[in-house]
C-alpha cells in the first residue's frame, strides 16, 4: 500500500475524474488523500479521505468567492479576477503542500496539470525526499509544443514554421496573462533548487503549467484521436468513469418523451445559466426533428420559458445514460462532455463559450466528429440547425465517430491509471531539474508500463 497525495481543481468537470481515480487507487490497495484549502476538501465525498491545510490563508468561503467569477467570464474584471484566483492557488500549494506531503508521509503525488504549484512541489520533493511525481490532465492536456496552438484558442493545428511562430507569440500572451503565477513558480523554483535549460525559445523561458508537468508520468484521462499531433504526449489513458452514478437517468425522462430521437444540450455546470443560448440549442434540435434534453447544472431559472414545445429540462442526469440513446449532441465542447458523446458514439455540435472549449472544438472538427457554431452573433437557432443537419447526414462524420467511440471503449481508462501508478511507485525514482519537455529532457523509461506504451500521438 501507497499514500499518495492528491491535488485537484475546485472546479466539478475536474474534481469528479480525481475522486474517480482515488477510488480506483482504494480499491488497488493504496491510500489516496486529496489535500487542498477547507472549501475544496468540503466537497470531497465522504469515502474520500482528505487533509485541510492553509486555514489561514483561505478561511471557509474564501476559495468560493474567488472562483464565483468562473461562471460569468464575461468581463475584463471577470477574466482578471480569475487570473488572480489561478495566481493565489497556485501559491497557496506552494506554501502548504510541501508539508502535508511529509505529514502524511505520501510515496507520491497526483495532481491536475492545472495545479503547477503542486507540480513544482513534487519535483522538488522527488529529489529531497524520493517522492515519486505524476500529473494528470483531467480536461484538455496543458502540455506546450511549438505545433500545438495555446488551449485557450480555436486555432486548428498547424505543423510548419508558421504555426509555430503564430503559437508562440500567443503563448508569450498567454505568459504575460498569467505573470502573477509565473512568478510565484519561480520563486517556488528556486526554492527547490530547479531551473531551466539554455537554449528554450522565448515563449519557454518564463515558468508556466508546463513546468509542473511530470517529466516521467505525465497522464491524461483523454484520448489521441481528441488531441493535436504531439512529438510527446501524455499517456493517454481514456475516460476516467465509475460504473454508479448518483444521478437520474433515462428512466426519469420517460414519461416525458414523445417518441422523436434525442438531443443532448448541456453547457456543463458552470454556463448551465445561459438561457439565450441553450434555448437557441434547443430550437435547433427541434428544427431537425430531435427532443431536446437539457441540462443545466442547476443554474437556469426563468429562462425556461423559452424552451420550445416538448423540450426536457432538468438540473443533473447520468450524462453517460442520455448519450448512449442520443443522436447528437449539441454541447458547450467541455472536455468532459466531449469525451463522453465520443465513447457514447454521438456526432456532436459545439458552442465553444470559454476557457479551453474553442480548443477542444477545434480538436473536433479535426477528427472529423463534428461541427463548430460561434455562441456570438445573429440567427444562432439557425446555424445551430444547419450544421446539425451536416453532422446527421454526412456519412464520414458516421465513420469518424465510429473510429472515435472504438478508441474510448478500447482505452484502459481507471485500470490503466491504477497500472500506471503501480508502475511508477515500483521504478527507479528518476528525476531532472531542467522544464525543457524536447526529448532529451523528457524522461519516460522504466515508468511507463509496457501495455500502455507506443499510444499514437494524435
Amino acid at each position: 500500500m501507497a499514500i499518495l497525495a492528491l491535488v485537484t481543481l475546485p472546479l466539478s468537470g475536474h474534481m469528479r475524474p480525481m475522486i474517480a481515480a482515488a477510488r480506483a487507487l482504494q480499491q488497488a490497495g493504496h491510500r489516496p488523500i486529496v489535500i487542498g484549502p477547507t472549501d475544496l476538501t468540503a466537497r470531497v465525498p465522504k469515502d474520500v479521505e482528505t487533509r485541510t491545510v492553509g486555514l489561514s490563508d483561505m478561511p471557509p468561503g474564501h476559495l468560493d468567492d474567488m472562483c464565483a467569477c468562473l461562471t460569468r467570464m464575461q468581463s475584463l474584471k471577470d477574466m482578471t479576477q480569475m487570473l488572480n484566483a489561478v495566481a493565489a492557488l497556485t501559491q497557496f500549494y506552494l506554501d502548504h503542500l510541501p508539508a502535508a506531503v511529509e505529514a502524511i508521509g505520501a510515496s507520491a503525488i497526483l495532481h491536475d496539470q492545472l495545479e503547477p504549484g503542486a507540480g513544482i512541489v513534487a519535483r522538488g520533493l522527488s529529489c529531497t525526499l524520493g517522492v515519486r511525481h505524476i500529473s494528470l490532465a483531467c480536461a484538455l492536456p496543458m502540455n506546450r509544443e511549438a505545433a500545438v496552438p495555446p488551449p485557450f484558442l480555436g486555432w486548428r493545428y498547424r505543423a510548419g514554421p508558421f504555426g509555430a511562430w503564430l503559437n508562440g507569440g500567443y503563448y508569450n500572451v498567454v505568459n504575460w496573462m498569467l505573470t502573477k503565477q509565473g512568478r510565484a513558480l519561480e520563486a517556488g523554483a528556486r526554492r527547490f533548487g530547479l531551473s531551466k535549460p539554455e537554449g528554450l525559445l522565448d515563449w519557454q523561458r518564463p515558468w508556466s503549467v508546463d513546468d509542473g508537468l511530470s517529466r516521467t508520468t505525465d497522464l491524461s484521462q483523454g484520448l489521441a484521436s481528441l488531441d493535436f499531433p504531439r512529438k510527446h504526449p501524455p499517456i493517454y489513458l481514456g475516460p476516467f468513469r465509475e460504473e454508479s452514478t448518483d444521478f437520474p437517468g433515462l428512466d426519469d425522462i420517460a414519461p416525458e418523451r414523445d417518441g422523436r430521437p434525442l438531443a443532448f444540450i448541456s453547457l456543463g455546470t458552470l454556463m448551465g445559466g445561459r438561457g439565450r443560448v441553450l434555448g437557441a440549442m434547443a430550437r435547433a434540435a427541434t428544427q431537425r426533428g430531435l427532443q431536446p434534453v437539457v441540462v443545466h447544472g442547476g443554474r437556469l431559472s426563468g429562462a425556461k420559458a423559452d424552451m420550445p414545445r416538448g423540450t426536457i429540462i432538468r438540473d443533473f442526469l447520468d450524462q453517460r445514460a442520455i448519450l448512449s440513446d442520443a443522436s447528437a449532441a449539441i454541447i458547450h465542447g467541455g472536455y468532459n462532455s466531449t469525451i463522453d458523446a465520443v465513447a457514447a458514439g454521438v456526432p456532436m455540435i459545439t458552442v465553444p463559450l470559454a476557457f479551453e472549449q474553442g480548443a477542444i472544438a477545434a480538436r473536433v472538427e479535426r477528427a472529423g466528429l463534428g461541427r463548430t457554431v460561434g455562441a456570438i452573433g445573429p440567427s444562432l437557432s439557425q446555424r445551430i440547425a444547419l450544421a446539425l443537419g451536416d453532422v446527421l447526414d454526412d456519412p464520414a462524420v458516421k465513420r469518424a465517430v465510429r473510429r472515435a467511440q472504438f478508441e474510448a471503449l478500447a482505452a484502459p481508462g481507471l485500470a490503466g491509471l491504477v497500472a500506471t501508478v503501480d508502475a511508477a511507485l515500483d521504478g527507479p525514482n528518476m528525476t531532472h531539474t531542467g522544464s525543457s519537455r524536447t526529448g532529451s529532457h523528457r524522461l519516460t523509461g522504466g515508468i511507463i508500463p509496457s501495455p500502455l506504451k507506443g499510444q499514437p500521438a494524435g
